[in-house]
C-alpha cells in the first residue's frame, strides 16, 4: 500500500512539474476589463490604452507572449526573423452580451494563396468555456483569415465546435490589413448565446480558457502556407486540440477611466479603476 501511495504521489508531482514547464509564469491569466463600447469595424481606436494597461504579473503587455520557450514557433521549414517579421498582440474586453477580442499582428508580408483559413496568414481561436482547463473538454474552435489580396474574409471554417451558428463577417468579425504599417487588425465579437454562456449572459468573475494561434506565411521567402505561428497558448490549437493548454480569461468589473494627460492636448487612458 505504501509503495502504491508513493507511486501515485510521484505521478502527481511529475504531472505538476510537466504542467509548470509550459504554463506561463507571467501571462497565464488575462483579467479582462469592461466598459468599452466596441464597434466591429477593424478600427481599434476605442481600445486605446488597454494593451498598455492590462498586463501580465511582470507588468508587460500581452504582446509577443512566450509559450513553451517560443515567442514564435517555426513550422514546416519556415523561418522567423524577429518581431518585424511576425508578432501578435491581443486585447480582450466584455459586456454582458459578448466577449470582444482585438488582435494587432505585425507581419512584413500578407500571404494566403491556399485554402483553408489556417494555411497562411490567419488567426485560430479556441475557447474552453468551463474555465477548468483540463484535458478532454470541448473546445469552441474558430478559423478566420483574409484572402491573398487582403480584401475579403475567407468563407467557411468560421466555427468548428459543438453547437452554435458561428460568427458572421461584418457583424462579428472584421479584419483590416494596413500594408503601409505592415500590420493586420482583427476585431471579433463572440456573444454569450454563441458560446452558450449561462443564461446567455456574461458577468463579473466568469472564467474561460482561450487559445490564440496566428499563423504566418511569407511568399517572398518561398514559405507559403502555415510556416509558423505566434499568439497565446498556441498548443491548444496546433499539434492537436488540447483544452488543458489554454490560457485563462477572467472577466472583471474593472474599467479604464479616461484622464487628461499632463502637458498634452489629447486624452489618454488612465490606470484601471474599480467599478465596484
Amino acid at each position: 500500500m505504501n509503495k502504491l501511495i508513493l507511486i501515485t504521489v510521484t505521478l502527481i508531482i511529475s504531472t505538476a512539474v510537466a504542467h509548470a514547464q509550459w504554463r506561463s509564469k507571467t501571462h497565464d491569466v488575462y483579467n479582462a476589463p469592461t466598459g468599452v463600447d466596441v464597434k466591429i469595424d477593424g478600427d481599434l481606436a476605442e481600445w486605446d490604452g488597454i494593451l498598455e494597461t492590462v498586463t501580465g504579473t511582470d507588468g508587460k503587455s500581452f504582446c509577443g507572449v512566450e509559450y513553451d520557450g517560443n515567442v514564435f514557433q517555426e513550422h514546416g521549414g519556415g523561418k522567423w526573423n524577429g518581431a518585424a517579421d511576425h508578432e501578435t498582440c491581443f486585447m480582450i474586453v466584455w459586456d454582458e452580451e459578448a466577449i470582444y477580442i482585438g488582435l494587432i499582428v505585425t507581419d512584413d508580408e500578407h500571404e494566403h494563396a491556399a485554402a483553408p483559413a489556417w494555411n497562411g496568414d490567419g488567426a485560430q481561436l479556441a475557447f474552453e468555456m468551463s474555465g477548468k482547463r483540463t484535458a478532454g473538454l470541448p473546445l469552441w474552435h474558430y478559423n478566420v483569415a483574409l484572402d491573398d489580396n487582403a480584401e475579403n474574409i475567407l468563407p467557411g471554417a468560421l466555427n468548428e465546435k459543438p453547437g452554435g451558428a458561428g460568427i458572421v463577417p461584418e457583424d462579428d468579425l472584421v479584419i483590416v490589413r494596413d500594408e503601409a504599417e505592415k500590420k493586420t487588425y482583427y476585431e471579433l465579437r463572440f456573444t454569450a448565446e454563441e458560446l452558450q454562456g449561462e443564461g446567455k449572459k456574461f458577468s463579473d468573475g466568469f472564467e474561460f480558457g482561450l487559445g490564440i494561434c496566428v499563423n504566418d506565411g511569407d511568399r517572398e521567402a518561398g514559405q507559403e502556407g502555415q510556416k509558423g505561428w505566434s499568439g497565446w497558448y498556441t498548443h491548444s490549437i496546433v499539434h492537436g486540440k488540447n483544452s488543458e493548454k489554454t490560457g485563462l480569461v477572467r472577466l472583471t468589473n474593472e474599467v479604464l477611466t479616461a484622464v487628461e494627460a499632463a502637458g498634452k492636448l489629447t486624452t489618454t487612458w488612465g490606470a484601471l479603476k474599480s467599478a465596484r
